[in-house]
């Protein structure tokens, strides 16, 4: 009878401190939110500025349909990391390695393996040396998911804007967490997947903030339109003789299309938001569109900055095993596919684009025509094949042998301003 009433005593002592315990992670929330306020302040301040091609998910934004994009933000993106780094908090043994093993793969692939295992260590080491004391263990496993959700967003940024929003990422963690032990899983997931459909609101991605303006001067006219991302076409751009066409780009992504002798240079564009335009064209009269009085325009009506800038780059420098060999003069169509002509400087241009890799052509080499294989484009000018693999296909195709050699480049870089 002793025994029973020692048990049952034991059991309301626990009843008593979950239940002390859980209005003691108020601080969670309260932390959380502070951090957050501290990671808005810090991104306003600092205000750093990084560049479509130095961040991947901007890239991918400005790119991809915006029906997958909102999809993998608002849907995939919240499920699959609030289950990878808050299902420990169904306090299920099962549920506690469900997050040990994803959370491990998570931040690995985010970072690299030995970060992956040494949160897996931390992780164990809690499970196992805390295991009577569970409110210093859900504490601990706060504490540590959080700094690995904030982590394994690394690979989002630039070191310098990383280390602005870290406080903010940890703060959405801390918070997602209060939410996920006060509550339920399902909660957490949900808040993370309304504060991604926010920010994608408020970046001018769901909703364009931009209207149609008109764009004439003596030699052309046309306008410049504001869409969402989930604008599609099937028209390619066109950006030469009398008209100009140019969908779905970041303004600084357009003035970057303008830009002459455009192949001599690589390209940064630093929008201020995720507003992307249409750019429409026409001459006026018989005379080709004069593209540096359209670039001079559109940098004076919509406050952009372009500056150039040198650095020194791994670069590489082509030679060719037999030009001859490669020269063609007209398209030559078969049955699967069309080789046609192009100068080999658009060509290696291309190829250069998609291995996001800078080529230097020889100047005797530039506006030679050369085949141009569409088969071999689509199948290895992707950036899913890996550069060695791609270098070999480029020497197989084409005979073009790359050197990579340390080597001046200039930079243009393009600044949206507010």
């Amino acid at each position: 009878m002793s025994a029973l009433l020692l048990h049952l005593n034991l059991i309301n002592q626990e009843i008593i401190m979950e239940k002390n315990s859980k209005h003691g992670y108020d601080y969670l929330l309260i932390i959380g939110l502070a951090l957050s306020f501290i990671g808005i302040i810090t991104n306003l301040f600092f205000n750093i500025e990084t560049s479509v091609e130095d961040n991947p998910i901007l890239g991918m934004m400005m790119e991809l349909n915006g029906w997958i994009v909102l999809v993998a933000f608002v849907i995939i993106a919240p499920i699959m990391e609030e289950i990878s780094f808050r299902s420990w908090t169904i306090k299920k043994n099962w549920t506690k390695y469900l997050t040990l093993v994803l959370a491990s793969v998570f931040i690995a692939v985010s970072l690299n393996i030995y970060a992956g295992l040494i949160f897996a260590l931390a992780f164990l080491s809690i499970m196992f040396l805390l295991k009577k004391k569970p409110i210093v263990q859900t504490y601990s496993f706060v504490i540590l998911t959080s700094l690995g959700f904030a982590l394994c967003h690394y690979g989002n940024l630039d070191l310098e804007n990383y280390l602005a929003a870290f406080p903010l990422y940890l703060g959405l963690a801390l918070v997602l967490s209060f939410i996920a032990i006060r509550t339920k899983l399902r909660y957490a997931i949900l808040a993370h997947s309304l504060y991604n459909f926010i920010l994608l609101l408020f970046s001018g991605f769901i909703i364009s903030f931009g209207g149609t303006t008109y764009i004439e001067d003596s030699n052309y006219k046309g306008t410049l339109s504001g869409v969402s991302g989930f604008y599609s076409t099937d028209s390619p751009d066109i950006i030469f003789g009398k008209r100009i066409e140019i969908y779905k780009a970041s303004l600084a992504k357009i003035a970057s299309y303008l830009i002459e002798n455009k192949l001599d240079y690589q390209f940064k564009t630093y929008p201020k938001d995720n507003s992307v335009f249409n750019l429409n064209i026409v001459s006026k009269d018989s005379n080709d569109i004069d593209l540096s009085s359209l670039l001079k325009k559109m940098t004076k009506d919509y406050n952009l900055r372009i500056d150039t800038i040198t650095e020194i780059k791994t670069v590489y420098f082509l030679t060719v095993k037999d030009i001859d060999k490669i020269k063609l003069e007209k398209e030559v169509k078969t049955k699967d596919y069309t080789i046609y002509s192009d100068e080999l400087q658009y060509v290696v241009h291309s190829f250069g684009e998609c291995q996001n890799i800078i080529i230097r052509v020889p100047e005797e080499l530039k506006h030679i025509m050369i085949k141009q294989d569409s088969r071999f484009l689509i199948n290895n000018m992707q950036p899913l094949v890996k550069l060695p693999e791609a270098l070999k296909n480029a020497e197989k195709e084409y005979g073009f042998i790359l050197t990579p050699k340390q080597a001046e480049v200039k930079t243009i870089r393009i600044f949206e301003l507010d």
